[in-house]
């Protein structure tokens, strides 16, 4: 695999905090979930309860005439009276959940599970950018955002391509070549895009890193499983593929794939493919990244096509006035 970091891509901090906070809501379910366990297992299977009574006691001294002598003696009033039943449903749910029985213990980790939810709603709402929703009195600015954006995105897609149209004419071309110390596949592949990457950080600050990868490593890396289930999508379209970090929750990144294959010029059944895969913590790529991708490795496969082609030639050539001079007979002095 080889490998080139952007040093000004770094990862956003929206993200970061968006990561710690699936791990908060995940430790929450969790202990929701011991807990409601525990409370099941421990909870205390007592027959039902009757309607508790209260008894109220009260004690007179009464005064009475017992032959011709006051006595004061004591009277005790025993009164019964029913349980008071809850008024309103605020109290009545109050006195349930300080029962403890399976429908409460249920009840009350129901109500943990849907607090944790509204919770973990609550921020994926207030972390989603919303400077594209549409308010009422407030049309117009919005239309003319979008105007922007889209003279900005037209702008760019002809600057871009006009990067690839640079590097198609012969003499850059033959300056790309000459440029390249390493003559191979790999080394003009890392080399165009080592441009393409310096290109879009002066022009756009759009900062991405890039690996080329084997099909077999690119198989078995650490990529997100999304990522690397898209590449079967390249076998219809040849172009970069874009994949946003929007399309999956538990990665931060933007990625764009393209596989690209080198043939051997001296032998056509032997052809090797490898796995182009651009990266950003802060950009998105859109179609025309990957249109300009595609056209780039194209012009690395003519170049080094061509390359490899007078260098058989040259090297025949070689070979055939090395055997000219081993069959030309010496002169005579």
């Amino acid at each position: 695999m080889i490998t080139r970091e952007n040093t000004k891509d770094f990862p956003v901090i929206k993200d970061q905090v968006k990561s710690v906070a699936y791990y908060v809501f995940a430790i929450m379910l969790i202990a929701v979930t011991l807990s409601l366990v525990f409370n099941l297992f421990t909870v205390k299977h007592n027959p039902q309860k009757q309607d508790v009574k209260h008894v109220q006691v009260v004690t007179k001294e009464v005064e009475k005439k017992v032959k011709g002598k006051v006595e004061k003696t004591k009277e005790v009033q025993t009164t019964e009276k029913p349980a008071e039943k809850p008024k309103g449903f605020q109290e009545f749910a109050v006195n349930l959940l300080k029962e403890k029985t399976i429908g409460t213990v249920i009840l009350k980790h129901f109500f943990m599970y849907l607090g944790a939810i509204v919770l973990y709603l609550l921020f994926l709402v207030t972390s989603k950018d919303v400077s594209n929703i549409k308010v009422a009195g407030l049309e117009v600015g919005s239309h003319q955002s979008v105007k922007e954006e889209f003279a900005r995105t037209i702008e760019e897609q002809e600057t871009k391509f006009e990067l690839l149209t640079f590097w198609m004419e012969e003499k850059n071309k033959e300056s790309f070549s000459r440029f390249i110390t390493t003559k191979t596949f790999l080394g003009f592949l890392i080399g165009i895009l080592d441009k393409m990457q310096e290109y879009y950080s002066t022009e756009w600050n759009v900062n991405f890193s890039y690996q080329i990868y084997t099909l077999a490593e690119f198989k078995n890396s650490s990529l997100p499983r999304i990522v690397k289930k898209s590449a079967v999508a390249l076998e219809e379209d040849d172009s970069g593929l874009p994949i946003h970090k929007e399309s999956n929750l538990y990665y931060h990144k933007n990625y764009m794939i393209y596989k690209v294959k080198e043939n051997d010029v001296t032998d056509a059944s032997n052809v090797k493919e490898y796995m182009i895969v651009l990266s950003s913590y802060y950009s998105n790529f859109a179609e025309v990244d990957g249109i300009l991708l595609a056209g780039l490795s194209a012009l690395t496969t003519s170049i080094h096509t061509e390359v490899t082609q007078s260098k058989v030639i040259l090297d025949l050539h070689k070979e055939n006035l090395d055997l000219k001079k081993q069959l030309t007979p010496n002169s005579p002095n």
